[in-house]
């Protein structure tokens, strides 16, 4: 089940980001992330986007809110009515945690009900970067948690400039050569070894964020081990 979360920061504009959008089965907006989300569809329909746009977007994907739902005004549900979308609303009023682990923890309870395991879910987060970099920052540190909460479930983290995996132990990675990669580890005190990156690690903690950071990919491949870890790469096609 490949579906696609979208938080309320920077929506994107590039081909990586936008492929995940396009394939998901399920869509779930952040409350104020559905009016981006419906900004992007009409800009589908323009005349001039469709002939230079040849990627498949899913008519039916089904759509759901997560949040108060305040923020929208009639005029946008109105937008939205037109052009066929009845997203699902779901509001959840507590404040321990913020919207995108909300939308998280929905997505994750409602397919568990669906009878979906966990080894088939595939969560893809969009927009959750950019704007405020508090928010930003805290967003990628969520991935360690989700990781930690939900170790079966597949996450990532994709903007226009790169993606954001969340890993445990050894882990592969497809790459490029010349591909930008970075490694953050939320262990700082577990050891970590990479082969097949320019600078290879040999067994030594991070401590500072910074000390896994500007590496680059040698070839097609490279394997990270150590504690819980924050891997980014830049993206695959250049746009």
């Amino acid at each position: 089940m490949n579906i696609t979360i979208i938080a309320n920061g920077e929506f994107p504009h590039s081909v990586e980001p936008l492929s995940y959008l396009r394939k998901a089965e399920q869509v779930v907006c952040c409350d104020g992330a559905f009016e981006k989300y419906l900004r992007w569809r009409i800009s589908l329909s323009h005349p001039l986007q469709a002939l230079c746009d040849n990627s498949h977007i899913i008519g039916n994907q089904p759509v759901t809110i997560v949040g108060d739902g305040d923020s929208m005004s009639p005029a946008v549900w109105a937008e939205a009515e037109a052009l066929g979308l009845h997203p699902d609303r779901i509001k959840i009023s507590e404040q321990e945690t913020n919207d995108l682990t909300k939308a998280v923890t929905h997505t994750i309870l409602h397919s568990r009900q669906e009878g979906i395991p966990d080894c088939d879910i595939h969560i893809t987060i969009l927009g959750a970067t950019g704007l405020r970099e508090d928010h930003t920052l805290g967003n990628i540190s969520l991935l360690g948690h989700y990781a930690e909460q939900y170790p079966v479930i597949e996450f990532r983290m994709v903007s226009d400039y790169g993606i954001f995996r969340p890993v445990r132990g050894r882990s592969a990675f497809d790459t490029f050569p010349g591909q930008q990669v970075s490694i953050f580890s939320l262990t700082p005190d577990t050891p970590v070894s990479v082969e097949g990156l320019r600078y290879p690690l040999a067994g030594r903690p991070l401590r500072q964020w910074w000390e896994g950071s500007l590496n680059e990919a040698l070839g097609d491949r490279f394997t990270v081990e150590g504690g819980l870890l924050i891997v980014y790469l830049t993206p695959t096609h250049n746009d």
